[in-house]
């Protein structure tokens, strides 16, 4: 299992998805779709401004602006003498330095 965290640069919201690893295929995960997502999304603009092209995983899509989110693996550090709270829960960057050793890192995102 690997841990993502989402940033959105432009709405401020962030996302924490967990992702399998699958053989020699890499990481990623089965979204509902059925079909195997790697990390990041990207979209093309042509034209006015719109979307004509999306690749990567659907997670990887702000639900508040639809623009492609930051993304990074979370890198964790168990550090005994400092306890979990809502710095942890609602972070939004890639690594995390307390006693939870990243397990709720950025969990109040959905």
């Amino acid at each position: 299992m690997k841990t993502v965290i989402y940033n959105c640069k432009a709405c401020k919201t962030g996302r924490r998805v967990e992702y399998t690893v699958k053989g020699q295929s890499g990481i990623g995960r089965i979204c509902e779709d059925g079909v195997f997502h790697y990390p990041g999304a990207y979209v093309q603009a042509c034209g006015g401004g719109k979307p004509t092209f999306y690749g990567g995983d659907p997670a990887g899509i702000c639900q508040s602006c639809g623009k492609p989110m930051a993304w990074g693996y979370l890198k964790a550090t168990v550090v005994e003498g400092h306890v979990c709270d809502s710095r942890c829960t609602g972070a939004r960057g890639h690594s995390c330095d307390c006693s939870c050793g990243g397990a709720n890192h950025g969990k109040d995102w959905k």
